[in-house]
């Protein structure tokens, strides 16, 4: 004889865990706004084209001294226009912010073509002057809050 009892509990059972199973993919294809190769996203800027460009800044190996950040960021464009799904890295720059008086420098940068072809090079500590809620605001501000590992 069948015990419905059974069955339902089994059809319950097995619904929770196609769910579980159909939300833990559909997280997993999701693309991750805040962060990129353990990155973390600070804003968008227009590249000398009007090419939409996504800047992110690496805080897992700045280097800190006092009240001086040391840092990486990374510029990645999209290759084919607009085609949000294959990315490059456009540019990587060394900066170097001043946590007291927000002062803000370029140390270096490499520019990329999409075919991954180093473009140029700068390696001049120049002074970044920059305005309230602008990107380079928005570096300064992540690089002093970050205070470093233990």
């Amino acid at each position: 004889m069948i015990d419905f009892r059974q069955i339902k509990t089994l059809s319950k059972l097995t619904l929770i865990i196609f769910a579980v199973l159909f939300l833990g993919l559909f997280s997993c294809g999701k693309d991750d706004e805040t962060s990129y190769d353990g990155w973390k996203y600070v804003g968008d800027v227009r590249d000398e084209d009007g090419s939409h460009v996504s800047v992110y800044i690496d805080l897992n190996d700045m280097q800190i001294e006092g009240r001086i950040r040391k840092f990486w960021i990374r510029y990645y464009a999209n290759k084919n226009g607009e085609d949000k799904k294959e990315k490059y890295i456009r540019q990587i720059g060394y900066w170097e912010v001043d946590c007291q008086d927000r002062t803000l420098y370029v140390l270096g940068e490499e520019y990329y073509g999409s075919d991954a072809q180093l473009l140029g090079r700068t390696e001049k500590r120049v002074k970044e002057n920059y305005e309230k809620d602008s990107l380079g605001d928005k570096l300064a501000s992540a690089a002093c809050r970050y205070a470093g590992r233990d």
